[in-house]
């Protein structure tokens, strides 16, 4: 009797607002993987980030989040005619050139208010941008339309920031905490850092678990690769020369 009822709601509300309003979680599509060519492909259990989800970056500064979520945006940018940072403040595109993004597939947009931002998320993954990079956190009511959108659209959607609000850790498919391990040092200089990667939330596959990232800066590139802490262990890197 409970599902009839459910039913004739759902119903309802499909009459009302279009069949598209309200969808089970059992009749979504299984999402399509982009691949990064970055260690997050593996962690991702589909071979890469979910298309259509969103994917949420959180840990403390200098965890190496950040330097991962570029990589990524400058490879976007070579696999889609759009990839677009929405900046709630701070974000500097210069940091971008050790990582040889394609300038004309990049668009960052400077959101002076978190309603601004929400609404420039939710307008973009709608349209189609391939590749979505957020900087910050946007308003909740903003985040079932941009999930939506992306999900129509097929954009890929990555989060970056230090710790989530609720509804966003909630709204996130697949989630990744990062935490340092230790600083990496050649002849006294600071090359770079090892991070471990932990899988905190998982519904596109089954949770693969964690493994540590080695991210350095060595005569100016950027590279991101998994350490090999285990013989099992798959090793991928992703490089760009300045």
């Amino acid at each position: 009797m409970q599902e009839q009822t459910l039913q004739v709601a759902i119903d309802s509300i499909r009459v009302r607002f279009g069949s598209q309003a309200l969808t089970r979680a059992a009749e979504l599509p299984a999402p399509q993987p982009w691949l990064s060519g970055t260690p997050v492909d593996h962690l991702t259990g589909i071979g890469g980030l979910p298309r259509g989800r969103v994917a949420l970056f959180t840990g403390s500064g200098t965890s190496g989040k950040l330097t991962l979520a570029l990589a990524l945006l400058a490879s976007a940018t070579r696999a889609f005619a759009h990839a677009v940072v929405i900046d709630g403040g701070g974000f500097d595109p210069w940091t971008l050139t050790s990582f040889s993004p394609e300038p004309g597939a990049l668009t960052v947009v400077r959101a002076p208010a978190p309603e601004i931002a929400g609404e420039a998320a939710a307008t973009l993954a709608r349209a189609g941008a391939g590749f979505l990079l957020l900087m910050s956190e946007i308003p909740e009511h903003w985040l079932g339309p941009l999930e939506s959108g992306a999900n129509r659209s097929g954009t890929v959607i990555v989060g970056v920031v230090d710790t989530p609000s609720r509804a966003l850790a909630h709204a996130s498919s697949f989630s990744l905490g990062f935490s340092r391990s230790e600083w990496i040092w050649d002849r006294g200089q600071l090359i770079g850092l090892r991070a471990l990667a932990r899988c905190l939330k998982n519904r596109v596959a089954p949770p693969v678990g964690e493994t540590e990232l080695e991210i350095c800066y060595r005569l100016g590139a950027q590279s991101v690769k998994e350490a090999p802490i285990q013989a099992t262990e798959m090793e991928t890197c992703v490089s760009a020369a300045v």
